[in-house]
């Protein structure tokens, strides 16, 4: 026996014509749904549409009475047998639906009578609001924009959208804080009731009705005259509402995927058409494509402000790499400028003592660029100071340096390194050159002697075929260190700064301490490049001798 059989067998004959009414209300909740029916505690949107429905055809106040009196006693006898866990006639008041034919008559006009003219607006509608999506690349704009816009298409005062926690949609930037899993997200034209109070009655917990019907699987397309509880919770804190009772709910749906719902309310009761609930659930397709695009640009977006500041981390490790104070060494000036293309460099100078009064004076140059030049150069740099507390000479670094990379490392990258060794007791600077710019030695008399190279790239082969020179250094002389960066460097008519240049502005500079003669030259370069900016990390290393 099915369940209106066993609840027919509970009627007495007298009772034929509410049977009637309880089958009726049956079948048109089953088209609706395209199924079976079985009663709920959250029918009341089913029982506010039925009997609008029968108002709508001309059925009086009287009929009305009788047919919701008969699905109130079906839904107590649910209620009785444990089919349902409350009937929907002990929680809202459904005498309150029954409009007046003056009533109708308003709405209608507010509509406007033509069905053609009203399909019109509602294309017009969307067109406008697909446009203003297409614009609108976060969550909080997506949402505005549909507000705005079904108020405006559909002669609404107010409206709003709740988000699930659990939508993704939230903790973006975009949402107000809630105080559980279904924050607001978007209002508009809200009255002082719902308004107050950053929204109290809108935020607070626990789940209004339209919520429950989405969490429990009921709220599947746009539905009509839900009773709204926020609104009467609002109305019995003496909340102005602006005699906002009622609103129409439409589900954001993606994917199977509930992520929020939609409502607009009026100042009075007032049902929404067919059309009008078609039109809903068209905005609400339209929303749900715009909401994945939106999310998917914040999620891009968060993304990318996470590795700027992960990458602004890596740059000041990296920074941290080069010394943060150069040393005193008596009878002698330094100064360094350190200047990357990219949040993260593949140059490096350094510069450490060695026993014996002599220091260790390094730049170097990563072939690629990036984060994975910085972790070259990060490896390179442990490899050298490792290195030359084992070797004072600096071809024997460089080889052990060559030959630690060759066994260790499988990438392609190459590193150009000058490495020398300045005895300051002895007055020489003796140096290998893998494969780096030639530094630049001005004399006190200001002639410029090029460090030419004196080996091969190191990473590149097994053997370096490396050597060594020293020169000595006398009180005056000046040595210039640079990466191709600086030679390489453009001005707005694309052209080098080049080698020339840089012997020019070398032998220009004023014979005086390292710090004004590296002055000298970055100003050279900055007139030179203009605003154009680096392509690739730019390293200045100077040593004068006083």
């Amino acid at each position: 026996m099915d369940l209106l059989e066993r609840y027919a067998a509970t009627l007495s004959p007298r009772q034929a014509e509410s049977l009637l009414h309880v089958r009726d209300y049956w079948q048109w909740v089953a088209g609706q749904r395209g199924g079976s029916f079985a009663p709920a505690a959250d029918d009341d949107v089913h029982l506010r549409d039925y009997l609008l429905q029968l108002r709508l055809q001309g059925l009086k106040p009287a009929e009305l009475s009788r047919r919701s009196t008969a699905l109130k006693q079906f839904y107590g006898w649910a209620l009785s047998g444990a089919l349902i866990e409350n009937s929907p006639f002990d929680k809202f008041n459904f005498a309150r639906p029954y409009l007046s034919r003056d009533q109708i008559r308003r709405r209608s006009s507010a509509l406007d009578a033509d069905p053609q003219e009203r399909e019109l607006i509602h294309l017009r509608g969307l067109n406008r609001l697909t446009a203003q999506l297409n614009r609108s690349v976060d969550v909080r704009t997506a949402l505005e924009a549909t507000l705005t816009t079904l108020a405006a298409v559909m002669a609404l005062p107010t409206a709003w959208a709740f988000a699930t926690t659990q939508s993704g949609l939230l903790g973006l930037g975009n949402a107000q804080r809630s105080p559980h899993d279904f924050a607001l997200v978007a209002s508009c034209g809200l009255p002082p009731g719902l308004a107050q109070d950053d929204r109290y009655f809108l935020r607070c917990p626990p789940d209004c009705h339209c919520q429950e019907l989405l969490r429990s699987g009921r709220l599947v397309r746009a539905v009509n005259v839900v009773e709204c509880t926020r609104l009467k919770d609002s109305a019995e804190a003496n909340g102005d509402n602006q005699g906002l009772l009622f609103h129409a709910s439409v589900p954001i749906w993606v994917q199977e995927r509930a992520l929020g719902i939609i409502n607009v309310a009026t100042e009075d009761w007032q049902f929404l058409t067919a059309a009008d609930l078609q039109f809903l659930t068209a905005v609400s397709a339209q929303v749900s494509i715009a909401l994945e695009r939106a999310q998917l640009y914040d999620e891009l977006n968060a993304q990318r402000l996470r590795l700027e500041q992960e990458l602004q981390m890596a740059h000041a490790v990296q920074a941290s790499l080069m010394p943060r104070q150069l040393p005193h060494i008596p009878g002698f000036s330094l100064a360094a400028e350190w200047r990357s293309a990219r949040e993260m460099a593949g140059d490096f100078y350094d510069i450490f003592a060695l026993p014996e009064g002599r220091w260790a004076l390094v730049i170097a140059d990563v072939s690629d660029k990036g984060a994975p030049a910085a972790l070259y150069m990060a490896m390179t740099r442990s490899l050298i100071r490792a290195s030359a507390g084992r070797n004072l000479s600096p071809r024997a670094a460089l080889m052990d340096v060559n030959r630690e990379i060759q066994a260790h490392s499988s990438s392609s990258m190459f590193v150009s390194v000058f490495y020398a060794v300045l005895d300051t007791l002895a007055g020489t600077l003796t140096y290998a050159n893998a494969g780096h710019n030639a530094p630049l030695l001005r004399r006190a008399a200001g002639t410029i002697e090029s460090l030419k190279r004196t080996g091969i790239l190191i990473g590149v082969m097994d053997e370096l075929g490396l050597s060594e020179v020293s020169v000595v250094l006398a009180p005056g002389d000046t040595l210039v260190a640079y990466t191709d960066g600086l030679t390489d460097a453009l001005n707005p008519q694309g052209e080098e700064y080049g080698l020339a240049r840089l012997r020019t502005a070398v032998a220009q500079a004023p014979a005086s301490d390292a710090a004004r003669q590296l002055a000298h030259l970055s100003g050279d370069l900055a007139a030179f490049t203009q605003d154009v900016p680096p392509f690739d990390d730019i390293t200045l290393f100077i040593v004068a001798v006083c």
